[in-house]
């Protein structure tokens, strides 16, 4: 199963004297402040991960495993009950 390289916008709360703390640190470096959030998460994951596992072996908790017969978590199996009318 291929992953996306794509960046994916999301929503974080920060306590704002942690944020105005980034965003110096940013500054001093000449870079962005997300930048710096999305290297926390990457160094995040290389070190604290419990166990290193594929992206294909991960599952959402909320489903409980893949269904019968289901290839991936992806797949047109789930399309409908993940995104719902949506889709």
């Amino acid at each position: 199963m291929a992953v996306s390289l794509k960046k994916k916008l999301v929503t974080i709360y920060f306590q704002e004297l942690k944020y105005l703390m980034f965003q110096q640190i940013a500054k001093e470096q000449n870079r962005k402040t997300a930048e710096l959030v999305r290297d926390a998460m990457d160094e995040y994951l290389e070190n604290h991960a419990a166990e290193k596992k594929a992206f294909s072996a991960w599952k959402p908790v909320s489903l409980g495993g893949l269904k019968d017969g289901a290839k991936d978590w992806i797949s047109k199996d789930y399309q409908e009950e993940i995104l719902g009318s949506a889709f």
